[in-house]
């Protein structure tokens, strides 16, 4: 194999090889003893116990609704991202997917976003066009829409 040399390799592509020797370099660096670790407090066997007994800190619940409307089979895959993401493909429509979210307080301050992509349905014509979706939290729509739907959950509360 034949080496270059840098100025053969232009500068991007010298400083990148610079960069990666370098990294390597440093990487394969270190003492040959162990880094010693900070050990923690023994805790007694009662402290212990209260600890895994305290109860987690609870988020809020919601109750998220996504749908695809329509009649016949999607023609397209229905993407979503709620509690969970995934797709399905050739569903039947109209179609629905419920999910429970707990948010963490985090979440509750910035929000969580739920999206649907509802595809393509089939007209009347024979021609395809975009399916109409909704979102429903708590029971009341949020959202709605031909092709895609998103929300924002943020609980006023929290901040």
């Amino acid at each position: 194999m034949r080496m270059r040399s840098s100025r053969a390799l232009g500068p991007a592509m010298s400083a990148a090889l610079s960069a990666t020797l370098a990294a390597a370099a440093l990487a394969g660096c270190g003492s040959a003893q162990p880094t010693a670790r900070p050990t923690a407090p023994a805790t007694s066997p009662s402290s212990a116990a209260e600890a895994s007994t305290a109860p987690a800190p609870q988020g809020a619940v919601h109750t998220v609704k996504l749908e695809v409307l329509g009649k016949g089979r999607s023609m397209q895959p229905i993407v979503y991202v709620a509690g969970s993401s995934g797709s399905v493909t050739d569903a039947a429509l109209p179609w629905s997917k419920t999910e429970k979210i707990e948010m963490t307080p985090a979440e509750q301050r910035v929000g969580r976003l739920v999206s649907i992509v509802a595809g393509s349905v089939q007209a009347g014509n024979g021609m395809l066009e975009a399916a109409r979706c909704r979102i429903t939290l708590d029971g009341t729509k949020v959202a709605d829409g031909e092709g895609m739907c998103k929300f924002t959950i943020k609980d006023k509360a929290a901040g």
